[in-house]
């Protein structure tokens, strides 16, 4: 009955949250929402060309990044492994930014999404090749490489005369101003291989939270299964990163909500994960838009300032339970 409630309870805010965005912000419709079914006006055009993507997305790639989050921690077997702390998303960042600036493609193809994809998986192979096996090396391997990954992106951005490359605020601190129907068509099915591949990797993540040598035993590879994680995370976050730049601290703080309400069973926690993330993520990019209207925060900002004291909290904790020893 609990979980029932939780997820009844989820998916009744996700919704009335969807329906918030598509109704309020900067240009006051003068008509219902429903009422815009199949019509062709200026509000049908606000609603269906700019808001609806925008809150689509957003319903999407939250998804995508409290699941990200979830597996992350799993795989590292760390409470801080979140996709921006190890340098993931600077990864795809700097995979997205490099295939711009060469030329190559422009933002918002499919040859960028799958830039993105295939630099994150290496990042996090790096990440994992030079991390240290115990305690919080891996967590400190993973921003020195997000440190470096992002002054080689933020040096392309200065120099590169390409107008579609962005600036260096949107992919550091995230956007959704973007979107439109074609990106967010284009994202999703990678973001759906990612939470697919996840899923089907959820239960032997349990097995592989009771150690390596543990896991061994009890038929789990984990060399293998640090592989096809590796590659869920990437289609995960390079999608996102690619259509919306780096969006700090969903998959840090999610799977800590989630656990503590279902607990740290990977399965159910995915699940809840991918709603969670949906509505936190839907939440902050309306905060973002209507706070201070006209103008607009950059949403990397409200979810970093949610997010970053809770990193502090967890580092002073660190919960004993997390610390793995094989």
């Amino acid at each position: 009955m609990k979980k029932v409630a939780i997820y009844s309870s989820g998916l009744i805010l996700l919704l009335f949250l969807f329906w918030l965005s598509l109704d309020i912000g900067i240009v006051q419709l003068h008509q219902s929402v429903l009422s815009l079914i199949g019509k062709h006006n200026i509000d049908a055009t606000t609603v269906w060309q700019v808001r609806f993507p925008r809150a689509l997305g957003a319903v999407i790639i939250g998804a995508g990044l409290g699941v990200a989050g979830a597996v992350a921690q799993g795989i590292f077997r760390n409470p801080l492994a979140e996709p921006t702390l190890i340098g993931l998303s600077s990864g795809a960042t700097l995979g997205t930014i490099a295939l711009i600036a060469s030329g190559a493609s422009i933002y918002g193809t499919r040859a960028n999404i799958g830039s993105a994809v295939l630099a994150a998986a290496l990042t996090a192979l790096l990440v994992q090749w030079l991390a240290p096996n115990k305690g919080f090396g891996f967590l400190l391997t993973g921003i020195a490489i997000s440190a470096i990954l992002t002054s080689i992106a933020g040096l392309l951005i200065s120099m590169s005369p390409k107008p579609g490359i962005q600036s260096i605020t949107f992919w550091d601190f995230g956007s959704l101003t973007l979107l439109n129907n074609s990106t967010v068509g284009m994202i999703a099915p990678y973001i759906e291989v990612g939470i697919i591949i996840s899923f089907l990797v959820s239960r032997r993540l349990d097995i592989y939270s009771l150690g390596e040598s543990s896991s061994h035993y009890m038929g789990v590879n984990p060399k293998r299964l640090r592989l096809y994680a590796i590659i869920g995370l990437a289609f995960l976050i390079g999608a996102s990163v690619s259509a919306v730049g780096s969006i700090a601290f969903i998959g840090l703080l999610v799977p800590h909500i989630v656990r503590l309400l279902v607990g740290p069973a990977h399965r159910k926690m995915l699940s809840l994960s991918a709603l969670v993330g949906a509505i936190v993520l839907l939440m902050a990019d309306l905060l973002a838009r209507t706070l201070f209207e006209p103008n607009e925060i950059p949403l990397g900002l409200l979810t970093s300032l949610l997010g970053a004291p809770a990193l502090i909290v967890l580092l002073r904790l660190r919960r004993a339970s997390w610390i793995q020893h094989d």
